[in-house]
């Protein structure tokens, strides 16, 4: 996650003497297991960090769980101050202020064993056009693959609603992260063993914090938000919540 450094200090636009935001920061995100969500140990890795980030800055916050779409649209109007987990995308850098990358995961072409797809590589996403995707409605899956113009590509309300339908067979492939299909698999009783990604991943997405653009104090809260994180960092307390979630 550190590779792209550089890039993010200029994208974030971060100010390291900033003061921090006093004022109550509203986050908001989807369920999007195991990484976040209301079910999941101490609400996922992704709201662990973004917890700390927030208790070492001396900020209070809220944290609202609901659809993505809403999500996205309650920051987008301001109605919410920050979305927890979203990928980058040049559309979405024009709507929200980003912060650092927080994570990072693998996306791809999930798909069953006993589908029958015969596909366990491919070379070109033309190779994919006549197949059925299922993924997230509003989601961001990999820069090259989102601009290609899929003919059978479905997107769905949650990634419970995407996953299921590739049990159900409604569609040949789930576009998103192999371990978030794994948990709802179990989630939604089937068996996740027959899950495998097709090689070769579609994109490794660094994972973000979102601030308002709609808010007032959007960019104070998100360099605030930075500042704090980049402390986490160094000082050793961010490898410790990735090592407590292993």
């Amino acid at each position: 996650m550190n590779k792209n450094k550089k890039k993010w200090l200029l994208i974030a636009g971060l100010t390291l003497s900033a003061p921090l935001f006093a004022q109550d920061v509203s986050y908001t995100t989807l369920n999007w297991p195991p990484f976040i969500g209301e079910s999941e140990d101490r609400n996922g890795i992704l709201a662990e960090i973004v917890k700390q980030t927030m208790d070492a800055s001396g900020t209070d916050y809220t944290l609202e769980f609901t659809d993505w779409s809403k999500a996205l649209e309650d920051v987008l109007t301001g109605e919410k101050d920050a979305i927890i987990a979203a990928y980058y995308s040049e559309e979405r850098a024009k709507n929200y202020h980003y912060s650092l990358p927080i994570y990072s995961v693998y996306t791809g072409l999930v798909t069953r064993e006993s589908s029958g797809i015969d596909i366990k590589f491919f070379q070109s996403y033309d190779e994919l056009n006549s197949y059925r995707i299922s993924k997230l409605a509003d989601s961001v899956v990999g820069e090259t693959f989102d601009k290609h113009p899929f003919p059978n590509i479905k997107p769905y309300a949650t990634e419970q609603e995407a996953v299921q339908a590739l049990f159900d067979g409604e569609v040949d492939f789930y576009a998103g992260n192999l371990d978030v299909a794994k948990d709802l698999a179990k989630k939604i009783g089937q068996n996740s063993a027959e899950l495998s990604i097709v090689q070769p991943p579609i994109n490794e997405q660094e994972i973000f914090v979102m601030f308002s653009k709609a808010t007032e104090n959007g960019l104070e809260q998100r360099d605030a938000f930075n500042k704090s994180l980049v402390n986490l960092q160094a000082s050793g307390q961010y490898d410790a919540i990735l090592s407590s979630f292993k």
